[in-house]
C-alpha cells in the first residue's frame, strides 16, 4: 500500500524572501493577467519556475531550461535553502469557501513512492488530456524537481492519523504564515520525530486517491520510467500533499460548464426533450440575476446531484431541471456505466442533457467547452459573447469520488473542484 517518506525540502529563506510575494497557485488555475501580476511581484516568485517564460529573444521551448537555470541560480544565491533534517511539512489552510462557510483543512506534504494505477495503491478519479502532460514532463526533465504538490486523500475513519497529527509537538519556531490568491490563510511548518514514524506506519496500509493533480502524477510516472531506463532511481518518489477524506475541512465545490460556439437546438426543443426524464422549472428574468436565482434552486432542491440549471444566452432563458425518472439510471448502465458512475451529476449532465437533449458527443467537446467555478464567472464569460449555453450543477460528493475510484473508474474532466487550491512555493523537492 501507500509508501510515504520524509524529505529535506528546498525552501525560500524567510529572512530574505517574504512568502506572500513568491507563492502562487498551481499552473492550471493561473490566467494570463494573474501570471503577469505574479511575475511582477518578485524576481524570485515561484511562478517563474511553475509557469516559466523563455529568455528574451529565445525560442518558446527555452522556457524549460530557463526554469532549470533559475532554480540552480536561486540555490547558488541561497535564496532557496535545503532543510538540514528530513521532515513532513504540516499545512493548515483556513478558508472561506464559495458557500460562505469558514473551514480549516489540515494535511501534510511528504514524498510518495510512485505506483502504476494497476497496483491499486494510487487511485485516480478523473480523465486526463495529453497536452498538459507533455508540458509538465518537459519542465520536470529540465529541473529534475517537483515544484508543486499533488493533492491526495487517504481514508481515516477511526481518526488514527488525525489523532497523531493533533498530538504532534508544537513547532520550534513560528510557522510560516501566508495568504493565498483568494485571501485565505495558510500556515506551514516542518514536523520531525516519533509522530512522523507513527504517521508513516499508519498510512502504509492504506491506498490513496488523487484529488487534484492527475496530469502531474501521470507525468511523474512517465519521468520515473525514463530515469529508470537510464539506471537512475532518483525519480521513484513524488512530492504530494496528503489530507484525510474524513477531515471536516475537506471541501468539494462544483465546476460549471459553458458550451462555446455551438449551433444548438432552440431551447423549446431542448426543454421538450428533457421532459422525458426531468421536471422542468422555468426561472424568471434573464442574465446574472436569473442565473443566481436558478443556482439557488439547484442547490436547495431535494434532488441534490440530480438537479441542473440551464441558461440559453441568445434567448435569455433560464430553466432548472430535476431528474425524476429513475429508470434513466438503467439507460445509463445499459450504455456501460456502473451504478456508481451513473448516479454522478457529471454523468447525468453529459449523457442525458448534452448527448440526449442537445445532440452533442461529450467526448468531442474539447475546444467548445469552458469550465468555471462560480455563477459570477459564468455570467462574466457569457457577457463577453460566444456562449451557446451554460450548465450549472451541484458538487460531486466525497463518497461518490471514493466509490468510483475504488471501482477503478474515472469521471469526466473537472468533475471535482477541491477548494482551496494548494500553494506552490511553500516547499520544493529537488530529486
Amino acid at each position: 500500500m501507500a509508501d510515504i517518506a520524509t524529505f529535506r525540502g528546498l525552501r525560500y529563506d524567510p529572512s530574505r524572501i517574504p512568502a506572500d510575494e513568491v507563492v502562487c497557485g498551481p499552473y492550471d488555475v493561473i490566467g494570463l493577467a494573474e501570471a503577469v501580476a505574479l511575475r511582477d511581484r518578485s524576481p524570485y516568485a515561484a511562478i517563474h519556475l511553475e509557469l516559466p517564460e523563455p529568455r528574451i529573444g529565445a525560442d518558446p521551448g527555452d522556457r524549460y531550461p530557463a526554469a532549470a537555470d533559475l532554480l540552480a541560480a536561486w540555490r547558488a544565491e541561497a535564496v532557496l535553502v535545503r532543510d538540514d533534517d528530513p521532515a513532513l511539512y504540516l499545512v493548515e489552510h483556513t478558508f472561506t469557501g464559495p458557500d460562505g462557510w469558514e473551514r480549516t483543512r489540515r494535511g501534510f506534504v511528504c514524498l510518495l513512492t510512485l505506483e502504476d494505477f494497476d497496483k491499486r495503491v494510487v487511485l485516480p478519479h478523473e480523465k486526463t488530456h495529453k497536452g498538459p502532460k507533455e508540458d509538465r514532463l518537459k519542465l520536470m526533465r529540465a529541473t529534475h524537481a517537483n515544484l508543486s504538490q499533488i493533492f491526495m486523500l487517504y481514508g481515516d475513519p477511526g481518526n488514527e492519523v488525525g489523532a497523531a497529527l493533533a498530538a504532534a509537538p508544537p513547532p520550534l519556531s513560528p510557522p510560516l504564515e501566508v495568504p493565498d490568491r483568494d485571501g485565505n490563510f495558510c500556515q506551514f511548518w516542518p514536523l520531525t520525530g516519533p509522530t512522523v514514524d507513527r504517521i508513516v506506519e499508519l498510512l502504509a496500509g492504506r491506498p490513496v486517491i488523487i484529488a487534484d493533480g492527475h496530469h502531474r502524477y501521470e507525468t511523474a510516472l512517465a519521468y520515473r520510467d525514463e530515469r529508470r531506463a537510464a539506471g537512475d532511481h532518483s525519480a521513484d518518489r513524488v512530492m504530494v500533499f496528503l489530507s484525510s477524506m474524513n477531515d471536516p475541512g475537506l471541501a468539494i465545490f462544483p465546476t460549471h460548464r459553458l458550451l462555446l460556439g455551438l449551433d444548438l437546438p432552440p431551447s423549446d426543443v431542448v426543454v421538450e426533450r428533457l421532459r422525458q426524464h426531468f421536471t422542468v422549472f422555468p426561472e424568471e428574468g434573464s442574465g446574472g440575476g436569473a442565473c443566481n436565482l436558478m443556482m439557488n434552486h439547484v442547490a436547495t432542491l431535494g434532488g441534490g446531484n440530480k438537479v441542473f440549471g440551464l441558461y440559453f444566452p441568445e434567448e435569455e432563458r433560464c430553466v432548472t431541471v430535476e431528474l425524476r425518472d429513475m429508470a434513466a439510471m438503467t439507460h445509463l448502465t445499459e450504455r456501460g456505466f456502473s451504478p456508481e458512475s451513473a448516479r454522478l451529476s457529471v454523468t447525468i449532465l453529459d449523457e442525458l442533457i448534452f448527448r440526449d437533449a442537445l445532440g452533442l458527443d461529450p467526448d468531442a467537446l474539447e475546444g467548445h467547452i469552458s469550465f468555471v467555478k462560480s455563477v459570477d464567472d459564468a455570467v462574466a464569460a457569457i457577457d463577453e459573447g460566444g456562449c451557446s449555453m451554460a450548465a450549472f450543477l451541484n458538487a460531486t460528493l466525497m463518497e461518490e469520488v471514493r466509490a468510483v475510484a475504488a471501482r477503478g473508474e474515472v469521471m469526466p474532466q473537472k468533475s471535482t473542484y477541491f477548494y482551496p487550491k494548494l500553494l506552490t512555493g511553500l516547499v520544493f523537492h529537488q530529486m
